[in-house]
């Protein structure tokens, strides 16, 4: 039996022969990652308005559906992780088998979440999205887990599996995009200004919108099936790869949270986030009360997304150019006017609503681009101080806080429209103090929040030097150093 210490804690080899990624598994296993984008950049930006304006759901209750989902999250995570571990298949691997029999339960909590239910009281109806949210998640969990770690046992060469990331990074870039566009164009041709009686949406005009997210929630789930079964199919785990031993979820977070650099990446990473899906959640309510454009809102996401997409490889230029830290908060200064400028701008500025939607992909794209790049550092850095290299531990924890940022986001923001703005369920008005809640929260939350953030990147220790050094040296050493 080999030990972990045999194998220096590194992914090791037990031949001699090490397997070159052909380009056909390559973009397999990066097909694969649009599952996930697809789902969550639709849930992000649309869920949102689904459930207050179509579903009906009021605001209190949405917190409660999206917080319990996030809490949902932190048992499932970590047990699938756990379960992932102990998997062991003659035919189809360890990990893969979790792709496969995922899929449905996937796709079907997911198309139930768009489904509004005729249910006669409202207990029930905050109970049937509590069991599809809650059910997507952990379905969406047994996926994105096992296939994150499939990285590590797609080849024994750290070149391959470096170069199968890069794929996927590009596909679930294109994939939010491709999100925007498929529910924006299905969503425009039946969204249009509310009829109203007596104050009160009529039913009739809730049916076209219930009908346009059902189908295309079918229409998404579709998508994200057929990139599931291609990272199956397309998928092979090799063999004589050997991975460190296990930790508990106890012993992991103490693992990780003993290395400063990546507490404060972590805690950059979280209050900078949270900042983005405070716009990104509130976004299509904004266009809505704010610049009266109902059943046009989908078209400014689109343009959010465009600009994030291309934003990306100037970014990545830049971070190479200046360093990252730099870069980070360049960019996200350069989103603080168009932020601003939230709070004052009128619903005749059609035009320059678009421009502050462009600059706001800005700020995203580094917002999103900028820890992941610096992730890699700090596992190298990691390395070095420790004498054992654990990837996927803290992918884990940083794939947490990223979700959990989601949660809280959405679910403060929908207490706040409540609490502040009055927000009525089901009315065909909304007061004014719903406008100026929607305002505030696309203004100064993300300002305070990527301003904190700004005190964490200040302490955060690894500069290009220090990053340029640590490869080096494992390297010299016989490590697994990753080239950023």
């Amino acid at each position: 039996m080999v030990t972990a210490s045999q194998t220096h804690e590194h992914v090791s080899l037990l031949s001699n022969r090490e397997v070159k990624l052909s380009f056909g598994r390559k973009i397999a296993f990066a097909i694969g990652g649009a599952t996930s984008a697809l789902t969550s950049t639709v849930l992000a930006f649309f869920l949102a308005i689904y459930l207050l304006e179509v579903a009906e759901v009021e605001p209190l209750y949405v917190s409660v559906i999206v917080f319990s989902g996030r809490a949902w999250d932190a048992i499932t995570d970590p047990l699938i992780g756990y379960l992932c571990s102990r998997t062991h298949s003659k035919r189809f691997g360890q990990l893969r088998p979790w792709l496969l029999f995922s899929i449905v339960p996937m796709a079907a909590f997911y198309i139930g979440i768009w489904i509004v239910p005729s249910f006669p009281n409202t207990g029930t109806k905050v109970l049937y999205y509590l069991v599809m949210y809650c059910g997507f998640q952990t379905a969406l969990s047994a996926y994105h887990v096992p296939y994150t770690a499939l990285t590590m046992h797609l080849s024994t060469k750290n070149e391959e599996r470096d170069s199968a990331t890069a794929y996927r990074m590009a596909v679930e870039l294109a994939s939010t995009l491709i999100a925007a566009i498929v529910q924006g164009l299905i969503l425009s041709a039946k969204v249009t200004k509310p009829e109203c009686t007596a104050g009160q949406v009529d039913k009739p005009w809730l049916t076209d919108e219930k009908d346009a997210y059902m189908i295309a929630a079918f229409t998404v789930a579709a998508i994200a099936t057929i990139c599931a079964l291609v990272a199956f199919l397309g998928i092979r785990e090799q063999k004589g790869i050997l991975l460190p031993k296990p930790l508990s979820l106890w012993k992991g977070l103490k693992f990780v949270l003993h290395h400063r650099p990546y507490v404060y990446l972590t805690m950059f990473y979280l209050f900078s986030w949270l900042g983005t899906q405070v716009v990104a959640g509130n976004f299509s309510l904004f266009i809505e009360y704010v610049m009266n454009l109902r059943g046009k809102f989908q078209n400014f996401i689109i343009v959010l997304l465009v600009s994030a997409c291309v934003a990306m490889p100037g970014w990545q230029l830049a971070s190479i150019k200046i360093g990252k830290t730099a870069t980070f908060v360049i960019g996200v200064l350069f989103s603080f006017p168009g932020l601003i400028s939230l709070l004052y701008i009128t619903p005749n500025l059609v035009s320059l609503m678009y421009a502050l939607a462009a600059l706001a992909g800005l700020g995203t794209a580094v917002s999103y681009l900028i820890p992941w790049s610096m992730l890699p550092d700090v596992i190298d850095d990691a390395e070095l101080e420790f004498g054992e290299r654990r990837e996927s531990l803290f992918y884990a924890f940083f794939v947490f806080f990223q979700k959990f940022a989601v949660g809280v986001s959405l679910g403060l923001s929908t207490v706040a429209l409540q609490v502040f703005g009055g927000y009525e369920t089901g009315a065909c008005e909304q007061p004014e103090s719903v406008s100026e809640t929607l305002r505030v929260l696309l203004a100064a939350p993300p300002v305070v929040l990527n301003v904190i953030s700004f005190w964490f990147v200040w302490k955060y220790p690894i500069n290009k030097a220090r990053a340029f050094a640590t490869r080096k040296t494992l390297l010299e050493s016989g490590g697994t150093a990753v080239d950023t």
